[in-house]
Formats: structure tokens, sequence, C-alpha cells
């Protein structure tokens, strides 16, 4: 019947091997380095560690490449990822291969060019999981098939349902948030400039009514002769050469009132502008909204949670301590950014953490998302917190012992996306309700529910 080799034994690949032991399949794990407690756990309940590096293909030969029915490359590092889904179709065309990439635009161009079945990543499995979480929703996980997103949702009996996300709630979201940003900004300009924009226009108004008067001019002509004189510009095409002494004291009063007021304005808008810049690099976007959602740690989870957060119609503020985090760039401009440690009070309070509804810690420290989310309480008891923790047991003991709403482990919860590609080529998504390992379907006219019972001790 054929085996399934997992390479990698890192907290996906560990949970990965678990499940797949436990639906009654046999299991060769092939891993570089792997903690002696996640090795023992595999071995006894009946699986096979090597330990070596999966990119050596006679690593993948000992582990039983050629008779293998599935392999599943769940190492951190996606190029590794890569290269043992090449090399394991090289040895077993036959082998259906799932592999785990952060990269999703990458991972469909190699679905469809080099026949890796399924390309996944484990934070895009997790994060509708503790989007859910933050906004109280039903929303078990999401999938997308044939150009268009679905999600499936648990109901208080208990019942799975699916439904079509709709995405109109992005647009509404960028345009609310385009009205906040001009709101913000008039608001944010200081009380001089405004004053002083408003006596040049005053100026400018009353100065073409005189120009008109006196010399005859027309209003575009005028309009032009203000413009050159309060800019210094000059042309020399009109003057006051032939007018009066009258408009010709005028003319110097506004060419020195005028000069020194547009001087001034420019230095007040090029301190403006600087100032505003250094505060989008350092992360001091001023917010606005209330009922916003905050997401700790810019990461691969913390992205995806954000994206997903967004898609459903919410107001999110990301903080990160690196005002040059990697998937920064990534952010739309929806999403407000903060620079800063997520412990730290000030930072916090920057992102609006009295008026927050949730916050997310989804940094790569576990004591950091812990630490995050107990301050966050300390600043508003109401708020609702999630916290990521890599290790899936200590998650259940935490909410349990500690005052946080929800601890996940975004690996355990990514698990069964990448069990269910691998046992099943018409899975399309697979998540666990219980002790029951469930995989969606297509049929016709929408999708079915294929259900399994788990075997031996809970994971």
């Amino acid at each position: 019947m054929g085996h399934v080799i997992v390479c990698g034994l890192g907290q996906v690949g560990y949970h990965v091997s678990k499940l797949l032991i436990r639906l009654g399949e046999t299991v060769t794990v092939i891993a570089k380095e792997a903690r002696s407690e996640f090795v023992l756990d595999v071995t006894d309940l009946g699986g096979k560690v090597i330990i070596g590096d999966a990119r050596d293909r006679s690593m993948l030969i000992e582990g039983g490449i050629l008779e293998a029915k599935a392999l599943i490359s769940v190492t951190s590092a996606d190029l590794t990822n890569i290269e043992v889904a090449l090399d394991a179709q090289v040895l077993n065309p036959n082998i259906r291969v799932i592999a785990r990439l952060f990269d999703q635009t990458l991972a469909k161009r190699l679905e469809k060019s080099v026949g890796i079945q399924k390309a996944l990543a484990m934070s895009q499995l997790a994060a509708p999981s503790f989007a859910a979480a933050s906004i109280n929703s039903d929303v078990i996980g999401s999938f997308e098939f044939e150009g268009d997103t679905f999600s499936v949702h648990q109901d208080g009996q208990n019942e799975i349902s699916i439904v079509r996300t709709l995405q109109t709630k992005k647009d509404s979201v960028k345009r609310r948030k385009r009205r906040i940003s001009f709101r913000t900004f008039i608001q944010g300009i200081p009380i001089l400039l405004k004053w002083l924009f408003i006596g040049i226009i005053v100026l400018s108004v009353f100065s073409v009514l005189v120009f008109c008067s006196a010399m005859n001019l027309s209003i575009v002509d005028s309009m032009y002769f203000v413009v050159t004189t309060l800019t210094t510009t000059g042309y020399g095409d009109i003057t006051v050469k032939d007018a009066s002494y009258a408009v010709k004291l005028y003319t110097c009063l506004l060419m020195i009132l005028g000069s020194a007021a547009v001087a001034i304005l420019y230095s007040i808008i090029t301190d403006f502008y600087v100032s505003a810049r250094f505060a989008e690099i350092l992360g001091r976007q001023q917010v606005a909204d209330k009922g916003h959602i905050i997401v700790v740690g810019l990461g691969n989870v913390g992205f995806r949670v954000s994206e997903a957060l967004v898609k459903l119609g919410h107001s999110v503020v990301v903080i990160d301590s690196n005002p040059s985090a990697d998937n920064r760039g990534l952010l739309g401009d929806s999403v407000t950014f903060i620079s800063g440690d997520g412990r730290d009070d000030e930072t916090l309070q920057l992102a609006g953490i009295e008026t927050a509804a949730s916050i997310i810690a989804a940094t790569h420290d576990d004591t950091i998302n812990l630490s995050t989310c107990l301050v966050a309480k300390g600043l508003n008891s109401n708020i609702k917190t999630v916290v990521q923790l890599f290790d899936g047991n200590f998650a259940r003991k935490v909410e349990s012992a500690l005052d946080i709403d929800t601890a996940l482990s975004a690996s355990r919860i990514s698990a069964p996306g990448f069990v269910g590609a691998a046992i099943d080529e018409n899975s399309v998504f697979s998540f666990l309700i219980n002790e029951e390992f469930m995989t969606v379907i297509p049929a016709e006219g929408g999708f079915t529910f294929l259900r399994k019972n788990l075997i031996g001790p809970t994971s």
C-alpha cells in the first residue's frame, strides 16, 4: 500500500507525523536534526525516524522513497522543501508530493510547472483560526477552490458548513481607511500652517481684484501677475512701471509679505512632510480607529493573520520590533504599522490598546507572546487576547491557568492540511474536530466531508 515520508521534524513535522500515525498510516521521518522528545514520541507511536539531510538522495532511498505513496516536506526552509520535492519526483515519478512554502505565488507556479501536487503555507492554513478567535467567529478555516475562497464554519450544535467568502468588505475597508487617512492628515496639519495658507489665499484674491481695477488687467492676467509676484518669479511681461505710486507701493508690500509668507509656508510643509515620513519609517502613524485588532509580530503567521482580518473587513494595527520587517512591504494600505516592543506600555498605547477589541501575539517567541497578552490585559481588561504558542500541549495549559482568552499552536492547526493533501488527492481542505479527522472533497453542486476517527493517544 505504500507509506508516507515526512521530511523535517520541527513543530509542523512533529504534528504531521503524529497525525498520520493516528490515521493508521506507516510513517518514516527524515530530519537533519530533531528534539529528542519529538523523536521519542514518534517512535513510541510506531513511526521510524532517520537522522540525516533529506536533500541527500541516499537518505530518501533509505527512507523508502521508491515504494512510498506520498512525501511531505515541511522543513522551515522553502528552498530545502523545493529541492526535496524535486528529488522525490525524480526517484519516484508516481509519488504524491506535498511541500511547505510561505510564498504562495511561487507555490502556485510550482504546482503547475514541476508537478508538486500541493504547496501549502503553515501560516496560511493557521491564520483563519487566529483571526476567528480574535473576533469570536465560528470559522474553522478557509480554502480556495476554482478561484473562489470558501470558509468552513462550526455552529453551536457542532454542525459543519461551508460558505463562499465574499470579498466586498475588503474594498469598503480601503475606502473607509482612505477617508480616515485624509481626515487624520487634515487634523494633523499645524494650526499656524492652516492660518498662513488662509492668509495667502485672502491676500492673493484681494491683490487680483486690486490689479484688475488699477491696471485694467483681465482676471487671468491679474492672477498670473499675482502668482509671479508672490513667488518672486517676475518674468517682466507685466510690470507696475507705469502704474500710480499707490499701486507701486502696494506691489512692494505684496512682494515683501507674499514672498515671506510663501517661504514660511514652504518650510512648514517641508518640516511637516519630513516629520511624517520619519513617523512612517519608524511606524508611528496615528491610529484613528477604535474596535480595531492589534497583531504583534510580522512574521509569517502574523502577516497571514493580518491579511485574513483585512479580508474579513476589520481594521488592523501591526506591531513589530523591526521597522524593516520582511513582510512590511506586503501589508496593504489599510494596515497601520508601528515599530516597537509589544510588551511595552507606550507601544501598546500608541496602537490604541484602550479601544482595541482584540490583540493577537504571533511573534516567534512564546515568552514574548505570553508577556504581550498579559501586559495588554493589564492596560485593557476587556480586550480579547489570542496568543500563539508553538507547543500545542502548553497552549492548552495556558488557557486554563493564565488570563489568556485563547492560546493556539499554528503548527498543530496546520498539520491536518498537509496530511489531508498527502493521503487524498481530492482533498481541498482538512481539519480536526475533537478526535475526528475531516476532509473537504468537491462534489456535484458543492462539497462533501470525509470523516475518519483517530486512533491511539491524543496528540
